[in-house]
């Protein structure tokens, strides 16, 4: 083959079989030729490549390799240089388990002793005698399981042969009773969206990775189904939060797509707005606390007082320092924002004398804040007595240090903050 050369006319004269032994005969050389193509272009890297040296100005010989080797091997390292650095003590952490489980958490036992021997002999010919098991707690995770559940709703048929499709009746308790997911299904994708913070396209794979196809799709249309017949129990927990004693607030600023308030002005800002008040049961003697989060657009004083006004609350309420809640006669301080601006200077400098002292006297009045807050709660105290039982239990605590300190250490922490939040908060809550 490599004597004659090929021509078109000799190819179409082939047979399918020489054909087919050409094109075998002609790869193999292609691939053999490639090889050697290879080799050959890293010998020649290999051959123009500089050797790794220090540069002619850096050595002060020209020699041979075997030279420069025996003096290096002759010369004397130099010792290290050390220093002396003055002892100290480190305080011993406490051990805390790093891994534990509630204590009614189930318990599997898993027996590795069947076909154990009572006596064994070790590598030093001492014969051991097998006494008590070896207990090692481990926990297991069961991957969940998935079932399909078959409901069954009485169907009805109207015995009109006239009636067509129409005859026929289903008695379905709700709207969501025709979805195909029960209510423990969209429960865990509501949970594992807005807790575990698993996007419905990341439940998605995990459903196909188990073997089920749901769509995100199908999952958002249950979720808002079912949010959509939950609406009514919003009133509900709003009415039962606002029969509270004693209410919190608070907002958290979000941002959010392009989303119209109730004026039709379109907003990219808005806020969650938590609400966190207490029941107490007088027959069970038991105390509820309840946690709304709405969302709001805007913190003007009727956003604020909207539902307060809507359901009647009249009570006491304690928030932040924010201008809107100042002018209701029953307001309440929270020192928790109080002490934020004195926790950010202590950050920077753990022994500030002014924040310090100011931090211990406010610690004080969280002991006499959660005392009067159960009573509150208990029906021990009338609720209209609650704030200047607060006020006056809380000068009595502290009748002339707490104002003391404020006023006295107050300036100096002001210039650090930067502001007056503390101030305010404090001499309000001396008034």
């Amino acid at each position: 083959m490599k004597d004659k050369k090929l021509r078109k006319e000799d190819l179409v004269k082939m047979q399918p079989d020489e054909l087919a032994a050409l094109v075998l005969n002609l790869t193999s050389i292609v691939q053999t030729q490639n090889e050697e193509i290879a080799e050959l272009k890293e010998l020649v890297k290999l051959k123009t490549a500089e050797r790794y040296c220090p540069s002619s100005e850096q050595i002060g010989w020209l020699f041979q390799e075997l030279e420069i080797l025996d003096t290096v091997l002759s010369s004397q390292p130099e010792p290290d240089q050390t220093t002396e650095v003055a002892a100290h003590s480190r305080k011993v952490r406490e051990r805390v388990n790093a891994c534990s489980a509630p204590a009614d958490a189930p318990i599997c036992d898993v027996f590795h002793t069947e076909g154990a021997a009572d006596t064994i002999v070790g590598k030093d010919g001492i014969v051991l005698t097998r006494v008590e098991d070896k207990i090692i707690d481990k926990l297991a995770m069961i991957p969940r399981k998935m079932v399909v559940e078959r409901h069954h709703y009485p169907q009805y048929k109207a015995l009109d042969v006239d009636a067509g499709k129409d005859g026929k009746k289903v008695l379905l308790p709700a709207k969501t009773s025709a979805l195909g997911a029960s209510p423990s299904l969209v429960a865990g994708v509501v949970v594992s969206k807005f807790d575990d913070h698993l996007p419905l396209y990341r439940q998605e794979e995990i459903f196909r990775r188990e073997g089920y196809f749901l769509s995100r799709q199908k999952l958002a249309s249950w979720v808002i189904t079912y949010y959509e017949q939950l609406l009514p129990f919003i009133d509900y927990l709003k009415k039962r939060i606002y029969r509270s004693a004693f209410i919190s607030k608070d907002e958290t600023r979000v941002s959010v797509l392009n989303v119209k308030g109730p004026s039709g002005k379109v907003s990219k800002n808005g806020f969650m707005y938590i609400t966190i008040g207490d029941t107490y049961d007088v027959q069970t003697r038991k105390t509820h606390s309840l946690v709304l989060l709405d969302y709001i657009q805007g913190r003007s004083r009727e956003v604020l007082f909207e539902d307060m006004g809507k359901y009647g609350y009249t009570f006491h309420l304690m928030t932040d320092g924010l201008k809107g809640y100042l002018s209701y006669d029953k307001h309440c301080v929270c020192w928790v924002h109080a002490v934020r601006q004195l926790k950010k200077i202590l950050k920077l400098n753990k022994h500030d004398i002014h924040a310090l002292a100011i931090l211990k006297e406010a610690a004080k009045l969280y002991d006499i804040d959660e005392q009067y807050r159960k009573m509150l709660r208990c029906g021990e105290i009338p609720v209209g007595q609650f704030l200047a039982t607060r006020n006056v239990r809380g000068k009595m605590f502290l009748p002339e240090c707490g104002r003391d300190v404020l006023l006295s250490h107050g300036n100096d922490v002001f210039h650090q903050c930067g502001n007056d939040v503390f101030l305010d908060y404090g001499k309000k809550v001396f008034q």
